[in-house]
């Protein structure tokens, strides 16, 4: 089956029953015990871990997801990984891992990149693996379909136009490629703040998932989560990011001169149109 017409209109797919429920178990093991080396054993030690030793946590964290045994059997899933490959028409390759056993509270509509064009080819995915069963008593996952092909680039323009220095950074892009990391890191959060209140709650959706099902969504969509109706219950998941192996592309139908490789998986051709900005930006100091 081919998923890119539906992740590129819709931003997600949704994919049943992906991961062994048997594998899913050793990984919780192997998170569990992880935690447990760094003095975490419910949400309340987590949340108040100092920033310091957070960051520790969550490189050992990936570096759990990479080696440890069936944590491993998890991430390399075939079925995963054959749909990165048609996503991107690349190699996949995991650039952040994390699981989570306690997430009651309810997460803001946000996103999770920004500055990034909707449209193939494609460089980055998320997974977002339910590692139980999860319903409306333990808290959704929700999205709001196409927001990555209309909100957030609406978003990035506003950001732009309020931010000389971002502005700045954007212009830079086309000659020098590493400015896009720059204004990823400078200018998401402006972006991802400005979600919450420009979404129709009622183009949220959310939906049951069950043990071993698989989220591959956009980053650039917005999601959040909601809140757990009965506080004893858990939300238990593993969220991936995946990138385009550099190098690795198969082979397309030639792009134009300025949709070169640039830097990794970043490509002229990923980010919101240069051109059509900077066009508008031209016509508006004309009148």
């Amino acid at each position: 089956m081919d998923w890119r017409e539906e992740y590129r209109d819709k931003g997600y797919i949704i994919v049943d029953n992906v991961l062994p429920h048997a594998w899913i178990d050793a990984h919780l093991r192997e998170v569990d015990a992880l935690l447990r080396r760094h003095g975490v054993t419910d949400s309340r030690t987590f949340s108040t871990l100092p920033q310091a030793r957070d960051d520790e946590l969550m490189n050992a964290m990936l570096a759990l997801h990479g080696r440890a045994p069936a944590s491993q059997q998890l991430v390399g899933h075939r079925v995963i990984r054959a749909i990165l490959r048609q996503l991107f028409h690349a190699e996949p390759s995991l650039s952040m891992a994390r699981s989570a056993l306690w997430s009651p509270t309810a997460m803001r509509a946000h996103v999770d990149t920004a500055f990034r064009s909707p449209d193939p080819p494609y460089s980055v995915c998320r997974t977002w693996c339910a590692l139980e069963d999860i319903h409306a008593d333990s808290g959704r996952l929700y999205l709001v379909p196409g927001t990555h092909r209309t909100l957030t680039p609406q978003l990035c323009r506003e950001v732009l136009d309020e931010r000389p220095d971002l502005q700045s950074l954007f212009e830079q892009v086309a000659d020098d490629p590493s400015a896009w990391f720059r204004l990823l890191g400078r200018g998401w959060s402006y972006v991802s703040a400005k979600v919450a209140d420009r979404i129709d709650p009622k183009a949220r959706v959310s939906f049951d998932l069950r043990k071993g099902d698989i989220v591959f969504f956009n980053p650039a969509v917005a999601h959040g989560t909601l809140a757990c109706r009965d506080p004893s219950l858990t939300r238990k998941m593993m969220v991936c990011e995946w990138t385009a192996e550099e190098g690795s592309r198969q082979a397309t139908p030639r792009a134009p001169a300025s949709r070169r490789l640039v830097h990794a998986d970043i490509e002229v051709g990923n980010l919101v149109d240069l051109c059509t900005i900077r066009a508008e930006r031209a016509a508006a100091s004309r009148i």
